[in-house]
């Protein structure tokens, strides 16, 4: 994979992390504009993030693989 590409990815799933933590924060919550922007982002990030993790697990069980040929 280009690793321009790669680099975006995982970025990407480090900012869905981060809103998993800011969307469980009382602060945030609180401020109902704030976290429904952050609950639209996350749903937007969601499906990415989940099929590239999906990408990762099967390039390690490919490595795996090939390791007990």
């Amino acid at each position: 994979m280009n690793p321009s590409i790669n680099a975006k990815l995982e970025s990407l799933m480090e900012r869905y992390e981060e809103l998993q933590h800011l969307l469980s924060d009382a602060e945030i919550i609180a401020v109902q504009d704030k976290f429904r922007a952050f609950s639209k982002e996350y749903a937007e990030l969601e499906p990415v993030v989940l099929a590239y993790r999906e990408l990762l697990q099967v390039r390690g069980n490919l490595v795996e693989a090939e390791q007990l040929q």
